[in-house]
């Protein structure tokens, strides 16, 4: 039972991944019909485009499954391992990473967004019950997430920036599809991920309980992988035509949107609050994920100081800045092994 089990959970992975390579397509052919920015694109839309599974994976495994620890897994390990991604595309794609094009500011105001959060998380993790702003099972914690994520999109630039080459490029194209006829297709598309989304999850708590698994590990582990394939298709798809700036907005604005799910779980969840007090694995998780977001953080200042003073395109970058963004690449990947290690222990 258990080998068409792992089966089912290969063939509901690849189903992701197609599903939700289908509607970054339709996401990304709305985006040439517009002027809003391709870093806001990455980090709204497709961003939740390329979240459902994790949406409602969590929200089957707390209406029908009960299984409140398995939604903070999924989450944290999705965010680990989103970071895991974007460290393949700057190693894999190293000078892409430095030549691109990247809208920074709007992607420091989600950085902005991701240390509050995670801030908040670190105190839900770690504070006693008696210090925890909840009343019954809701931890007002969750809604200051949601209040938090709500400002952060609100607050970053929706216009692109004016790029000749860029515009000349996505007109060149274009799909001969109608607006309607793609918000049919993603529709259609969105409802079949949905579906697959909710068998994986029951399959993944099969396979949690089969190898004894806490369902924190089993979420960080099977369902959290699973549901970040199409991060992983998307973002490694967009690196590697140079469109650094839509994938890595892709990356962190998933980040982004799964506290969102925390959120809205949290109202989902009779038995308890999601923030479970000295949940081992979430808090290495926790605290993982806070090390390498550091990391890529000064990454990205240090390419937005060089960018700033470099005289012309021709100007080499220093030996020194190669050396930390390679070495940034390693920490975002090593993050989540470090963790799987760790929880083992």
């Amino acid at each position: 039972m258990i080998f068409l089990a792992i089966g089912g959970y290969i063939l509901l992975a690849l189903g992701i991944v197609f599903l939700s390579d289908k509607l970054s397509y339709y996401v990304d052919q709305l985006d040439k019909k517009t002027t809003i920015s391709g870093a806001f694109l990455g980090g709204v839309l497709l961003a939740a485009v390329t979240s459902l599974p994790e949406l409602f994976t969590s929200l089957s495994a707390t209406i029908f499954i009960h299984e409140r620890e398995l939604v903070v897994g999924n989450i944290l390990g999705s965010n680990l391992f989103n970071l895991l991604i974007i460290g393949l595309a700057i190693l894999i794609f190293f000078k892409n990473y430095k030549t691109n094009k990247i809208e920074f500011k709007t992607h420091f105001i989600v950085f902005g967004g991701l240390a509050i959060i995670y801030g908040l998380m670190t105190y839900g993790l770690l504070a006693l019950d008696k210090y925890q702003p909840a009343v019954g099972p809701i931890n007002f914690i969750c809604v200051l997430i949601l209040i938090v994520y709500g400002l952060t999109v609100f607050f970053q630039p929706k216009e692109k920036e004016s790029n000749n080459e860029e515009d000349d490029k996505k007109e060149q194209d274009v799909c001969s599809l109608s607006v309607k006829q793609i918000i049919v297709r993603f529709t259609i598309f969105a409802l079949l991920l949905i579906g697959v989304s909710i068998l994986i999850t029951y399959v993944t708590d099969y396979i949690g309980d089969y190898f004894t698994l806490s369902s924190t590990v089993g979420g960080a582990i099977f369902l959290a992988v699973a549901t970040s394939l199409p991060e992983l298709v998307s973002t490694l798809s967009l690196c590697k035509r140079g469109n650094f700036n839509a994938g890595l907005g892709d990356i962190i604005g998933s980040c982004l949107f799964n506290f969102c799910i925390i959120g809205l779980s949290e109202f989902m969840s009779y038995d308890g609050s999601l923030l479970i007090r000295n949940n081992k694995e979430a808090i290495i998780m926790n605290f993982a994920t806070i090390i390498v977001l550091i990391f890529l953080f000064f990454s990205l200042l240090i390419r937005y100081l060089f960018d700033k003073k470099k005289l012309d395109k021709s100007t080499k970058t220093p030996l020194w800045q190669n050396i930390f963004h390679i070495v940034t690449g390693v920490v975002l990947i090593a993050g989540y092994f470090v963790f799987l290690i760790l929880s083992m222990v």
